[in-house]
C-alpha cells in the first residue's frame, strides 16, 4: 500500500475528498491531512508519503513552493495538483518539478480515482525498475565477492605469489581496505569434513559483521581477511556464543597479528602456522594475536616417554597410570612449546611402537589412525585418542581371556602360521587340532565375532602395515609372500586397498 498525504486550505474540500475516496480500493492509504504548505512539509518529514495530493493556492507556502522545497529531500514523491480554472496556467510552472497530474476543481471521486490509479501504476513501474537495478548491483557485488574470495584462497595456498596474483591482490586490498590495518581470523572445527557447517559459519559471520572483510574456506577452516578494529576479540566471542547448537562441533577462533596492505606481501602469515596456535589451548576459545606462541622447531633430547612402563601398566590393567604417562609427556611438549608437527610425529611413533610391543590381535586401521592424528587440532584430542586406544587394548585382552581352550589354540596357531599360504580352517583341523573344520568355524565365529577367513585376512594386512612402518626397502611381492599370499601380489594389493583404502605401494611411498 502506498501512503497518501492530502493538502488543502479549505476544510470542507479536505474532509470531503478524504471521505468520498475508497483509498484501499486503489492500493493506497490516507495517512495524514494538512491545511497549508508549511504543515504539509512537517507531515512529509514525519511520515514520508509516496503520493501528495495538494491544492495550489494556499496561504503561507503554496503548492508550487511546497513541491519545490520537498523535491530536494524527497525526490520520489508523486504529486497530484488541485487547481481552479484561473490557476491552471500558473500550475503549469510545476512541470519543471516533474508534476504530471492536475485535477480541476471541483473534482469528483472518479477523477481523483483515475489520477490515483495512474500514479500508483507509475510507482509500481519505478519500484520494479529499482528492484531490478538493485538485483543487478547485488549480482555485481557477488561477482566481486567471488573474485575476492578466489584471490584470497590463492594467496593462502601459494608458497610463492605469481606476478599476476600480486597485481590482483594489490587492487583488492586498495579497494577493500585502503590504508587500514588488516588481520586474519581463522575459524577451526574440531572435526574434519564438515564443509556444510563451514559454509554456515562463513555465511553467518558475513551476515552479522558490518566491518570490511573477505571470507573463504580452505581445507577445514574458515579464513577471514578483515579490517582490524580494537573490538574484534569481543565481537568474535559474542559471535561464537550466539552460534546455533546445530552440531556438537567446538570452534576455535584465531586472530593474527596486524599488517598493512604492503606488509601482506612480505608477511610470514601462513594458514598452517595460525592453525598450529590452537594445539596447546582448549577448544571453543578466541586466541588473540598477542597470545601467539613461538614454537620450538627442533627435537629436545630430554623429552622422553617410557613405553615399556605403558606396556606393563596395560598388562596389569592399570589404565589410569598408562594415561597419566601420556598426559605427562603432553605437558612436557607444551612446556617447551614443541611445534605441533614435531609433537604429532612423536605421537605417531609412540602409537606404532605400542601396537608392536603390546602384541595384540586387535583390529586397528593404522593408516586411518595416523592420518587422524596428523589432523588433530588440540593436544586434548591426542590424549583422548590414546585413552580410547588403551581402553580398546584392555577390552580386547578381557575378551581373549574368555575364549575357550579351542579358540585360544586356534588364535595361537594363526599367529604362528600367518605366513603359511595354506592356512585355513581345514588346515588347522587336519594339522593342529585334529577337529572338524565346520565345528571350528562355528565356535570361532561365535566367540571372536567374525569369520575365520576375515580375521586371518585383517591380521595379515595389519601385520603388512607394521612391516612397512618398521622395515626399509619393502617390496610388494615380498610382502605378499611373507603374509601368506604366495605368488599372488595382485590379489594381496586388492585386499589391502579394500581394507585400508590405500594400496601397499602408496603406503610404502609415503614412508620413503
Amino acid at each position: 500500500m502506498y501512503k497518501v498525504l492530502l493538502v488543502d486550505d479549505e476544510r470542507m474540500i479536505l474532509e470531503g475528498i478524504a471521505k468520498i475516496v475508497d483509498w484501499e480500493k486503489h492500493e493506497v492509504e490516507l495517512i495524514d491531512k494538512a491545511m497549508n504548505g508549511l504543515e504539509a512539509l512537517e507531515c512529509i518529514a514525519n511520515n514520508c508519503p509516496d503520493i501528495v495530493i495538494t491544492d495550489i493556492t494556499m496561504p503561507g507556502l503554496d503548492g508550487i513552493g511546497l513541491v519545490s522545497k520537498a523535491k530536494e529531500e524527497y525526490p520520489d514523491i508523486k504529486w497530484i495538483f488541485l487547481s481552479g480554472y484561473s490557476e491552471f496556467e500558473y500550475a503549469q510552472k510545476a512541470i519543471r518539478f516533474g508534476v504530471k497530474h492536475y485535477l480541476l476543481k471541483p473534482c469528483n471521486e472518479e477523477k481523483i480515482a483515475e489520477a490515483l490509479d495512474e500514479v500508483v501504476t507509475e510507482k509500481k513501474k519505478e519500484d520494479e525498475a529499482i528492484k531490478y537495478l538493485q538485483s543487478m548491483q547485488d549480482e555485481a557485488l557477488k561477482l566481486y565477492h567471488y573474485e575476492y574470495e578466489d584471490i584470497l584462497k590463492k594467496y593462502l595456498n601459494y608458497q610463492e605469489l605469481p606476478n599476476e596474483l600480486i597485481k590482483q591482490l594489490k587492487v583488492m586490498l586498495e579497494k577493500k581496505f585502503n590504508d587500514h590495518l588488516i588481520c586474519f581470523i581463522v575459524l577451526c572445527l574440531d572435526d574434519e569434513n564438515e564443509y556444510i557447517l563451514l559454509q554456515k559459519l562463513l555465511e553467518k559471520y558475513s551476515n552479522t559483521n558490518n566491518n570490511e572483510h573477505i571470507c573463504t574456506i580452505v581445507d577445514d577452516s574458515v579464513v577471514i581477511m578483515e579490517k582490524y578494529t580494537p573490538t574484534i576479540e569481543d565481537r568474535l566471542t559474542r559471535y561464537l556464543q550466539h552460534l546455533p547448537d546445530q552440531s556438537n562441533q567446538n570452534i576455535t577462533a584465531i586472530i593474527s597479528p596486524t599488517f598493512t596492505k604492503d606488509e601482506i606481501f612480505n608477511s610470514s602469515f601462513r594458514l598452517e602456522n595460525a592453525i598450529a596456535q590452537s594445539f596447546y589451548v582448549s577448544s571453543s576459545k578466541v586466541i588473540r594475536s598477542q597470545d601467539w606462541i613461538t614454537f620450538l622447531n627442533t627435537d629436545k633430547n630430554d623429552i622422553e616417554i617410557d613405553l615399556d612402563k605403558i606396556i606393563i601398566d596395560l598388562k596389569k590393567s592399570e589404565l589410569k597410570r598408562a594415561n597419566q604417562i601420556i598426559q605427562e609427556f603432553c605437558q612436557k611438549l607444551q612446556d617447551y612449546y614443541i611445534h605441533p608437527k614435531i609433537a604429532k610425529s612423536y605421537f605417531i611413533k609412540i602409537y606404532i611402537l605400542i601396537l608392536s610391543k603390546y602384541n595384540s590381535n586387535i583390529e586397528e586401521n593404522r593408516i586411518g589412525s595416523i592420518t587422524k592424528m596428523e589432523n588433530f587440532l588440540h593436544i586434548q584430542h591426542v590424549q583422548q585418542f590414546f585413552h580410547d586406544l588403551f581402553d580398546a587394548l584392555l577390552q580386547n585382552d578381557q575378551n581373549s581371556k574368555h575364549y575357550s581352550k579351542v579358540v585360544r589354540q586356534m588364535l595361537d596357531c594363526i599367529e604362528k602360521e600367518i605366513e603359511n599360504p595354506n592356512l585355513s580352517l581345514r588346515w588347522i583341523g587336519n594339522n593342529c587340532l585334529y577337529m572338524n573344520p565346520d565345528y571350528l568355524g562355528k565356535i570361532f565365529k561365535k566367540e571372536v565375532g567374525q569369520r575365520f577367513s576375515s580375521y586371518v585376512t585383517n591380521l595379515r594386512i595389519n601385520k603388512a602395515v607394521k612391516i612397512i612402518e618398521t622395515e626399509e626397502e619393502v617390496r610388494v611381492f615380498e610382502l605378499a609372500e611373507r603374509m601368506g599370499f604366495g605368488n599372488n601380489p595382485h590379489y594381496f594389493s586388492q585386499l589391502f586397498k579394500r581394507i585400508k583404502g590405500y594400496t601397499p605401494s602408496e603406503v610404502i611411498k609415503s614412508h620413503d
